[in-house]
């Protein structure tokens, strides 16, 4: 008995020291296979290609890179276990996968030069399809959307972002997981660039602006049109109501380039993706339905009535798809039913065809304006479907459409404008030539008239004014004065001495002939606002306005003297002076001299003519203070 108990003991310790000896090799096997998958995920770390990355202060470059790509796997800090497959981006998912509803985990390394290292960088993310999360060093820095393993979990956001940071070394990691689960599109298909915070913030803000600038301008251009439509009389009609809807098709364009990629609209306004993605596609079907409508009414050779009628409930269908549904089945329903656009264009191509067979009038930039919006829309057609890979050309080619129509508009205005000036141009020199003989008529009538105008105020013999000429000047100059527009006026009665004997001596014809010489005598030593009119016989009248009464008597001396330097031979005088002269009489009226009306004025002209008669003649009296 105590023999057996001995050897129970000794068993004991064999069984004790034999389950020791097995838990020391587990334990140092589990010890083994944790350093072994710690160096294992530590080589996997170090197997991120480093891509090294220059940019200046005011430069960016893309971020273009080799990255690790982890198919269905959200992580940060992946295993060596995981699938991984090394991608260049940008890229679709499709491209990566073979389909665009997937998820994943980018991650890559990057190395920047040292003198950024410390400074606040920035990585812009134009705008993706689908949603993502960013990490920088396997910390949170930006997500947009809601990344999901499953359509239910994930939420679309289609805007651009900019992810700020700071590292402390000169190589760091990027990672972003993304999930989309749209048949068309999705993934990581617009390049991102890299560069110091204040560049990509500059130019992120530059982009935008210049966006909304653009936005704006075509939008003013809309308005613009719409208010000369409507303000257009002249031509009213069909034209009218084609430059309206033209006016609503740039009105509609500037709010689709402004809810298009690059989807401008999210750097100042709140409106959430779905109903960004709603606007989208009803502002694109507005803008499509008013284009069409404005091309069927141009001419209906580029759009027949058929097309345009299944273009209208193609695009009504759409309208109510997209108000109703949600974007993931608006998106493709929209999608399939753009493929209708090959058929109007092809009957654009066939009408312009017809164009040139008829030859019909075309406006070149009109037509190369729609080929330019044509072309556009089968390469965003191509793009949605995913048969090329390339970026979206319709902001751009809209707005330049909408330049170059608004150009061809004004161009034709002005164009319109010179025809009508042209057209009333010859419409008058028609009016002038109608008739030959209306013509000549017309002159002689004309002239018949001017000689008649002539004849009323114009002294046929001497040239002067005469004396109904005189009365009329004389009553305006006197209102003038009356209503103090005037200062002075002075009425100046000529007469030629012994005019009858020169007659008796001479006969009339060569007395006629003194008095024209002596009307361009009195003329030329007159001021020119002087007025020189005949009285009567050989009576002249002399009226003077805004002269001082002194300047008056010296220029009436004048004329006195002109005519006694004539010379002009009179040798039937009693006086027996040899040579013509004249008396003169002269009144005024100033703040000194008033005269109750114009009749007084004249008669003291005259009072004075006779004083210089009765002082010896060939001399000029004036009234007296």
């Amino acid at each position: 008995m105590i023999r057996f108990l001995y050897k129970f003991r000794y068993l004991s310790w064999f069984i004790k020291f034999f389950l020791g000896a097995c838990l020391s090799l587990i334990m140092a096997l589990s010890c083994v296979a944790a350093q072994s998958a710690s160096a294992a995920d530590s080589k996997h770390q170090a197997q991120l290609p480093v891509n090294e990355l220059y940019f200046k202060e005011d430069s960016t470059t893309p971020l273009k890179a080799e990255w690790l790509y982890y198919p269905e796997q959200f992580v940060v800090h992946p295993k060596s276990s995981l699938k991984v497959q090394r991608v260049t981006l940008p890229a679709s998912f499709k491209k990566i996968s073979g389909s665009n509803q997937s998820y994943g985990t980018f991650m890559a390394k990057f190395k920047i030069p040292e003198a950024y290292v410390g400074r606040s960088l920035a990585i812009f993310i134009p705008n993706q399809y689908g949603a993502y999360r960013v990490y920088i060093n396997d910390d949170f820095n930006l997500r947009l959307g809601e990344v999901g393993k499953t359509a239910q979990t994930h939420q679309t956001e289609k805007a651009p972002r900019v992810a700020f940071f700071v590292v402390k070394k000169p190589e760091f990691t990027v990672t972003i997981q993304a999930s989309n689960f749209n048949n068309l599109y999705g993934g990581l298909e617009n390049p991102m660039r890299i560069g110091l915070a204040k560049t990509i913030s500059r130019q992120f803000l530059l982009f935008m602006v210049s966006i909304g600038l653009v936005c704006g301008a075509v939008f003013g251009l809309g308005i613009f049109t719409l208010m000369f439509a409507v303000l257009q009389r002249a031509n009213g009609g069909r034209n009218r109501i084609r430059a309206f809807v033209f006016g609503l098709f740039i009105v509609f364009l500037a709010f689709h380039n402004l809810f298009s990629p690059p989807y401008a609209y999210t750097a100042f306004t709140n409106i959430s993706w779905i109903w960004g993605a709603r606007l989208e596609n009803l502002f694109s079907y507005f803008t499509i339905a008013f284009f069409l409508t404005y091309m069927f009414l141009l001419n209906w050779r580029y759009l027949r009535p058929p097309i345009y009628a299944i273009s209208m409930l193609l695009i009504v269908f759409n309208t109510a798809v997209t108000v109703l549904t949600m974007p993931d089945m608006f998106q493709v329903v929209a999608a399939y039913s753009s493929l209708f656009g090959i058929v109007v264009i092809l009957n654009f191509a066939y009408g312009f065809y017809l164009t040139l067979k008829y030859k019909k009038n075309y406006s070149k930039i009109n037509v190369w304006a729609v080929i330019l919006l044509s072309v556009t829309f089968l390469h965003d057609v191509l793009l949605n479907v995913n048969f090329i890979d390339s970026f979206n050309l319709s902001f751009i080619s809209t707005s330049l459409y909408a330049l170059l129509i608004m150009f061809q508009q004004s161009r034709n205005y002005a164009q319109h404008a010179h025809y009508i000036e042209e057209l009333n141009n010859n419409l008058l020199e028609l009016n002038s030539s109608l008739d030959h003989k209306v013509q000549q008529r017309t002159q002689q009538l004309n002239s018949l008239n001017k000689r008649l105008e002539r004849q009323v105020q114009i002294d046929t013999l001497t040239g002067a004014f005469n004396r109904h000429a005189l009365n009329a000047e004389i009553n305006r100059l006197f209102t003038l004065i009356e209503n103090h527009q005037i200062n002075t006026l002075a009425f100046a009665m000529l007469d030629v001495d012994f005019f009858k004997n020169y007659n008796d001596f001479y006969g009339h014809l060569k007395g006629d002939t003194v008095l024209q010489d002596l009307v361009q005598i009195i003329s030329q030593a007159l001021p020119p606002k002087a007025y020189v009119a005949r009285y009567g016989g050989e009576e002249f009248a002399i009226i003077l306005h805004n002269v001082p009464g002194v300047v008056v008597l010296d220029v009436l001396q004048q004329v006195l003297e002109a005519v006694r330097a004539a010379q002009i031979e009179h040798l039937n005088r009693p006086d027996h002076k040899p040579y013509v002269t004249l008396s003169m009489g002269v009144a005024w009226i100033d703040h000194d001299y008033r005269h109750a009306n114009i009749h007084e004025l004249m008669k003291a002209a005259d009072v004075q003519l006779y004083a210089a008669k009765h002082a010896g003649r060939d001399c000029c009296q004036a009234q007296q203070s």
